[in-house]
């Protein structure tokens, strides 16, 4: 299941990192393609939805400048709740304001067991401890 998720990002990854040479593609030669095959409705039809995509990659490029910029640092804690029988994952963040003030944001949720990460639950086991902390690196 995680080399799922992984996997899933590791695509979307790379569509937002090579997305202006998709577009450019996309345009220059598939476009076309369509068009000779389907006809030019079809074509226009799919520039529609090339276009209103390049909307959200867009958005998504400027979001993640922004988040880059004030993202201070981020951790993941694993925790044991109820002697042991739940856990919980939370994420913390550090992001700095507009006005340079350091603001800490924490989410939540209950995990089951068997949906921890492998490291985590060996580390649990052997080390009997409450919590279990991963350091998230952000930049090089």
């Amino acid at each position: 299941m995680v080399w799922v998720v992984v996997a899933a990002g590791v695509v979307v990854a790379l569509t937002v990192a090579f997305w202006q040479k998709i577009v450019t593609w996309a345009n220059q030669q598939l476009a076309g393609w369509l068009g000779k095959l389907f006809g030019e409705d079809v074509r226009e039809a799919f520039l529609l939805i090339l276009a209103g995509g390049d909307r959200l990659v867009i958005a998504f490029q400027r979001a993640l400048g922004i988040v880059q910029t004030r993202l201070v640092s981020a951790r993941i804690l694993f925790r044991r709740l109820f002697g042991g029988r739940e856990h919980e994952r939370v994420i913390q963040a550090e992001v700095r304001k507009d006005t340079g003030e350091i603001v800490t944001l924490e989410a939540a949720e209950v995990v089951p067991w068997h949906e921890l990460p492998d490291d985590v639950r060996e580390k649990f086991i052997r080390r009997q401890t409450a919590t279990v902390e991963l350091e998230l690196k952000l930049r090089d």
